[in-house]
């Protein structure tokens, strides 16, 4: 048996061993049950200005919310509610290699195994099913399938307030359900394991490297 879990984050910037998890959304497929958590931020001076007007956070905003460690002990209380072990726990984001850098790196800046092994990302299966479909054709203007195109794309009736991990999770669990539930696309292909491997505490070398390209936080 295996449990799915529609998880949504939102960073001060890209990179996970130096900035941080501002925002964490979470619903548990099976009762729809969703977890929300705003992330105080320990150094707010990293963020990169240009994902925080993506994210409409002010510098004030980012010291704010709730302690990291009580996110992360709240999350796993959560997660354990379902009986099962990390390998029979699924998370499917809709950039899933950008959120699960992020949720290992909190994670282990605790010194903690993120408690989920199974990966699914729905921009892959958009992506793929736009291919299918004849959306993307060679020669042609690429389809864009972040979060709000794809949704537009499948005529999903979205949430319209972007960058918002509570919203953004819904938005992506509508995505979810209308792929795998209605459209009926083979999704197991497209399930990665990638275990946890907790580190020591990571490096936080390096300067902000200026200007995000804002199709990799999925405007």
């Amino acid at each position: 048996m295996i449990q799915y879990y529609i998880c949504d984050t939102e960073t001060t910037g890209l990179k996970s061993d130096y900035h941080e998890c501002t925002e964490i959304g979470i619903i548990r497929v099976q009762d729809r049950v969703q977890l929300w958590r705003t992330i105080k931020c320990e150094y707010p001076e990293r963020a990169n200005y240009d994902a925080l007007a993506i994210t409409k956070k002010s510098m004030a905003d980012l010291e704010k919310g709730h302690n990291k460690l009580n996110v992360v002990d709240e999350v796993n209380k959560f997660l354990n509610e379902d009986g099962l072990t990390p390998a029979h726990r699924c998370f499917v984001c809709h950039n899933t290699p950008f959120d699960k850098k992020f949720l290992h790196a909190m994670w282990g800046q605790l010194g903690q195994q993120f408690p989920a092994h199974l990966w699914l990302c729905t921009m892959a299966l958009t992506r793929d099913y736009a291919k299918k479909q004849g959306l993307m054709v060679k020669g042609m203007p690429k389809q864009k399938v972040n979060l709000h195109a794809a949704c537009d794309l499948l005529e999903i009736n979205k949430i319209s307030e972007a960058h918002n991990a509570k919203v953004d999770s819904r938005n992506t669990y509508f995505l979810y359900r209308k792929l795998v539930e209605e459209m009926k696309v083979d999704y197991l292909p497209f399930i990665k394991t990638d275990v946890h491997v907790v580190n020591a505490a990571p490096s936080v070398d390096g300067d902000d490297d200026g200007g995000l390209d804002p199709s990799l936080l999925d405007i």
